[in-house]
């Protein structure tokens, strides 16, 4: 049964790490100035022209556009996005029943699973077998109670932490994800439930997922950069929440940017004059 936990386990990491990493996990900015240069015939001297370029530039620089109330570029979203907790869960479920098809096929030297008997009675046979018997005061080893289970309650922390839920929320999160999704759900499959797991997971998790959230507020705001390496950066993003960093390699937070001014670019070394001009960008 250990072994079949540490293989669903790592199974697990697997698929969302090739899923991962065969995005993009961040966003691109391309800014592309379209300058189209008017030239004023009025003449005004220099005075007046260094006044006119200060205003300018303080105009130019309030004139951004900034991130919107509701604006999925913000960490975390001033808003409880279901949408981004409800495609999150989806890739988590999908990945599951990939790793359970998985076992299924394998040996059962492998898995320690009795396909025979359950072929026999049904594959819900041995579910509500250990649905009954438990929950147990599990053998595992301390790796996978103290180590492993504590680092998936934090990824179902961070699913719905890095949504825009609450402390209590994401904890209320992985705690129905740890128990009814796991224990009582895909593991129950193989194994009776854990009374370790139940509590091990949720609560440690909460905590190791809240430390997860900091540091991941703390690498955004240095342009997803770890020891300034964006490599190293969006490698712990990863690791920490790793559902979310997959939407967003899928392009959930593509947004596009866009800022116009109208304003001086220059002036004609004859006349003095200042060239006025459109300025246009646009951020992907």
């Amino acid at each position: 049964m250990i072994r079949t936990k540490l293989f669903l386990h790592s199974f697990l990491l697997f698929l969302i790490c090739t899923v991962a990493f065969a995005q993009q996990p961040f966003i691109s900015t391309i800014t592309t100035p379209v300058i189209s240069n008017t030239i004023d015939s009025t003449s005004i001297n220099s005075t007046e022209s260094n006044e006119v370029l200060v205003d300018t530039v303080i105009i130019t620089i309030d004139s951004i556009v900034p991130l919107q109330k509701k604006d999925s570029l913000a960490y975390p979203p001033p808003f409880r996005d279901y949408r981004r907790l409800g495609y999150n869960t989806c890739i988590y479920v999908g990945a599951t029943v990939v790793a359970f098809g998985v076992l299924w096929v394998m040996p059962e030297s492998a898995t320690n699973w009795d396909k025979e008997e359950m072929r026999e009675k049904g594959i819900l046979w041995k579910w509500k077998e250990n649905v009954k018997a438990g929950p147990v005061w599990d053998k595992d080893n301390w790796v996978l109670n103290w180590i492993t289970h504590p680092y998936c309650g934090g990824i179902y922390y961070m699913t719905a932490r890095s949504s825009g839920f609450t402390v209590l929320e994401s904890f209320g999160y992985s705690a129905l994800m740890s128990t009814f999704f796991w224990e009582y759900g895909i593991e129950a499959f193989a194994e009776v439930p854990s009374i370790q797991d139940l509590i091990i997971t949720p609560v440690l998790g909460s905590v190791v997922g809240e430390g997860f959230f900091y540091a991941k507020k703390a690498i955004i705001r240095h342009d997803k950069k770890v020891l300034k390496s964006k490599f190293l950066g969006i490698t712990t993003l990863f690791f920490m929440d790793p559902f979310n960093t997959i939407l967003d390699g899928f392009g959930y937070q593509s947004k596009v940017k866009t800022q116009m001014n109208i304003a001086p670019v220059g002036f004609n070394q004859f006349s003095k004059n200042p060239v006025w001009g459109v300025s246009f960008s646009a951020t992907f």
